[in-house]
């Protein structure tokens, strides 16, 4: 709800405090994605979409449906034997048998598939079962599965009705071409679950989809795109609440409003990152100044849910690709070399951020004008959750250590001085976490060696560098 300021409680002052006098922010114009008409509805869509397993397999089934009731009334107005020649008796039972084998099949494939889940979500991170969930091979798969089951069921009820006794033909081809279908699915399914398990496709996953998400939400700029402006925000005149249960802010339409504080003279401030948390009545968005603005337009800009995606928040591809490393990394596993493959993604997404503009949190109007200041992580923030939990875990192992030199090595001869204090921060924390753990300098020596694989690549680490 929109609260007016005179009418706030004690409680409300750590939110509504006022703006300082003067605050340099750099400010842009709306990229082109985020103008795109229905934003919101198209987030939710492809939310809606990505994360059920109910519409894919839904529209298998359906076709099934329609297949087994078109199948048997083609046989019945055919003539003659047919390739197979198969009677509508004999027709049915081979449907039955079908439909009983298929529906055993789906049951063993379904219960597989939750146990590599399962395990994956062991073995990696919890946070990475959204992945398994949007798959598409995986939800055609499952549809595949049911299937032939479904179509064999409706097709043995519609079976007979004619006076030739030889009709069966196209409804046991189409069932059979069902089942072959499944069995192609079943291989394809089984290796895109192993797949899934391998690091490396988890790493490549989840740097696919950071890119989309930077585009989203670091846009690239043009010339003379960002600007810092001297902002003197007026104090805050209302302030709108999350009205639900506990949630996680995942998507701003940004268009809707800046379209909203430019129609109302005033500048809207969000209070949280995309990603993080909103409790209960919890202040989500302040309006500085101007006419008041309508409470349901400002929560039809919001997107929340009950966890975080990757659509709106690149950070988060980074925090999924290291936990997958720091569980590669902890005594129960023991595998630094997953824990590299983690780095050189890591690498990929750091230099990606390093050359966009992170800083421009603020967002203009068509005339120049702040509209929507939007909190951000900041290139420090960023490298911080890259690289501090990897290196406090993995120190201790002599190629996370060497794919850690080299890759702070390469960011800082690749990206503008701006970007350097927080990599020679982290830099002076590995050497310190070194120092304390090898005590001979011929081993300390050799883990302080950048490597662009791990151990046995500094040769080309070398070359790198000339």
């Amino acid at each position: 709800m929109n609260v007016p300021e005179d009418s706030r409680t004690p409680s409300d002052s750590t939110v509504q405090h006022d703006a300082p006098d003067t605050e340099t922010v750099a400010a842009r114009r709306l990229s082109t994605s985020e103008r795109a008409p229905l934003w919101s509805l198209r987030l939710h869509a492809r939310e809606t979409f990505a994360h059920s397993l109910v519409i894919v397999p839904s529209a298998y089934l359906l076709g099934a449906v329609l297949l087994g009731i078109a199948i048997p009334a083609l046989d019945r107005s055919a003539t003659g034997g047919g390739l197979l020649g198969v009677t509508p008796g004999e027709a049915q039972s081979i449907m039955e048998s079908i439909a009983g084998g298929m529906v055993a099949f789906s049951g063993l494939v379904v219960s597989v598939a939750v146990l590599v889940v399962q395990f994956g979500a062991g073995q990696y991170s919890p946070r990475l079962v959204p992945s398994f969930r949007s798959d598409a091979v995986i939800k055609n798969a499952l549809g595949l599965f049911v299937a032939p089951g479904v179509y064999a069921l409706v097709a043995a009820t519609n079976l007979g009705g004619s006076t030739d006794d030889r009709v069966g033909t196209a409804t046991v081809l189409v069932a059979l071409a069902l089942m072959i279908a499944a069995l192609v699915a079943l291989f394809r399914f089984i290796g895109r679950l192993l797949d899934l398990m391998r690091p490396r496709r988890i790493y490549a996953r989840l740097l696919g989809a950071f890119a989309r998400a930077v585009d989203d939400v670091y846009p690239r700029p043009v010339a003379g795109d960002i600007e810092l402006r001297a902002l003197s925000p007026a104090p805050v005149s209302s302030v709108l609440r999350h009205g639900h249960r506990n949630e996680l802010l995942i998507g701003v339409d940004r268009a809707r409003l800046v379209q909203a504080a430019r129609d109302a003279g005033a500048i809207i401030e969000i209070t949280a990152p995309i990603g993080s948390h909103v409790g209960d009545d919890a202040p989500i968005l302040l309006v500085r100044g101007g006419s008041s603005v309508d409470p349901r337009t400002l929560h039809r800009a919001l997107t929340f849910a009950d966890g975080r995606r990757l659509q709106e928040d690149p950070a988060f591809a980074i925090r999924c690709t290291v936990d997958v490393a720091i569980r590669a990394l902890s005594p129960a596993v023991n595998d630094p070399t997953s824990a590299v493959e983690g780095l050189d993604a890591l690498e990929a997404m750091l230099m990606a951020l390093g050359r966009r503009p992170l800083e421009s949190s603020a967002i203009e109007d068509d005339d120049g004008q702040v509209r929507l200041l939007l909190p951000s992580p900041d290139w420090d923030e960023l490298v911080d959750l890259a690289l501090t939990e990897i290196r406090w875990y993995g120190a201790d192992a002599p190629q996370v250590a060497r794919r850690m030199t080299a890759l702070l090595q390469r960011l800082t001869e690749s990206l503008s001085p701006e970007h350097h204090p927080a990599l020679i921060r982290q830099q002076h924390a590995l050497e310190v976490s070194l120092a304390r753990i090898y005590h001979d300098p011929d081993e300390l020596a050799f883990v302080g060696t950048a490597d662009y694989i791990g151990i046995g690549g500094t040769s080309g680490a070398q070359v790198t560098r000339d």
